[in-house]
C-alpha cells in the first residue's frame, strides 16, 4: 500500500523497496535518525511564523510518504478469525530484533513548554531496530531502555485501556516502520494533524469493527472513544459508519456488553 499519486519517482521508490527490502530498511533507518530534528524544526517554524509547517513538509517534500499505520492488539480480534501474523502487533514486536521503550516526543514537548496536555503516560514509544544491538536504534532516544517483550505487551495493553491508538510510524511507505507509537488525538502529531488536516497520512488496519445489534444496548460509550467518526451517538441513537472505521479496536474495550469485535476485511 502506498501513496504514489501517479508520480513516477515515487512509484519507482516503491517498486525498488518492494524488490529490495533492504533498501526500504535503510531509508527507514535514515529517516528515523532525523525524525526528532524534523519535528522540532517544524514546531519552531509553526510557533514563530504561525504556519502549518508540518503539513507543508509532509505534502510537498516528503510527498505523503510518512505517516502512521493503525494496528490492533490481538486480544481485540474475534477468536474465530484467521489472519496473517504480520497483521498482529504482538507478532510484529516478537519478530523485532531490538525493542525498547522511550518517551513520546509529542507529550514530552507539550509538557516541556507548559502547553495544554493530556494525562496519558509519557514513556509509550516502542523503538524497533533493524540490527541486533541497541546501537541500531535512533540516537534521538536518549532515554530509551531495552525491556523484555512481556513489558512491551503490558504497555500495549495499558495503552489499549487508556484509549490510545497503536500506530506503526512508517517511511518511505507503510511497509517499512521504525517505531510503534501509542497516540491520543489531543497532542500526538500524526493522529492530531490527520484528524484536522488529513496530513500526515494514516493507513487503516486490515480489520473493521462490527457490532452485534442483538447484544448492543445503545449506550453510546463506543462513540465517545471513536476518534475517526465511525460511531456517532445522537438523540439516543447509535449510527455506524463502517467506511470511517480504522480498525483500531478501542471501541471494543469500552463496550460494557462486549458487543463489538474486529473482523478481517472481506471475511464478513
Amino acid at each position: 500500500m502506498s501513496f504514489s499519486h501517479n508520480k513516477p519517482f515515487i512509484k519507482l521508490i516503491d517498486k525498488l523497496t518492494e524488490r529490495i527490502p533492504l533498501l526500504g530498511k535503510i531509508l527507514t533507518s535514515l529517516f528515523g535518525f532525523q525524525e526528532w530534528t524534523m519535528l522540532e524544526l517544524a514546531r519552531i517554524i509553526e510557533k514563530r511564523f504561525k504556519i502549518n509547517a508540518l503539513y507543508i513538509l509532509n505534502r510537498y517534500i516528503l510527498k505523503n510518504k510518512w505517516g502512521g499505520r493503525v494496528i490492533t492488539l490481538n486480544t481485540s480480534i474475534a477468536s474465530e478469525v484467521r489472519f496473517l501474523p504480520s497483521q498482529e502487533i504482538i507478532e510484529i514486536l516478537s519478530r523485532s530484533n531490538v525493542t525498547g521503550i522511550a518517551n513520546c516526543y509529542c507529550r514530552e514537548t507539550q509538557r516541556r513548554y507548559n502547553e495544554p496536555n493530556c494525562t496519558h503516560p509519557l514513556r509509550t514509544c516502542i523503538h524497533i531496530g533493524t540490527g541486533k544491538s541497541l546501537y541500531d536504534i535512533p540516537f534521538k532516544s536518549k532515554n530509551l531502555k531495552k525491556v523484555s517483550k512481556q513489558k512491551v505487551i503490558d504497555l500495549l495493553e495499558r495503552c489499549d485501556q487508556e484509549g490510545l491508538i497503536h500506530q506503526l510510524i512508517y517511511y518511505p511507505n507503510p511497509n517499512f516502520y521504525y517505531v510503534v507509537c501509542n497516540c491520543c488525538p489531543c497532542c500526538c502529531i500524526i493522529l492530531n494533524r490527520f484528524l484536522r488536516y488529513g496530513s500526515p497520512q494514516m493507513v487503516k488496519s486490515d480489520f473493521i469493527a462490527e457490532t452485534d445489534t442483538q447484544i448492543c444496548i445503545n449506550c453510546g460509550n463506543c462513540a465517545e472513544w471513536c476518534y475517526f467518526g465511525a460511531r456517532i451517538y445522537l438523540n439516543f441513537h447509535l449510527e455506524l459508519k463502517p467506511d470511517f472505521c480504522f480498525g483500531c479496536g478501542i471501541c471494543i474495550s469500552k463496550c460494557p456488553q462486549k458487543a463489538i469485535s474486529l473482523k478481517l476485511k472481506g471475511t464478513s
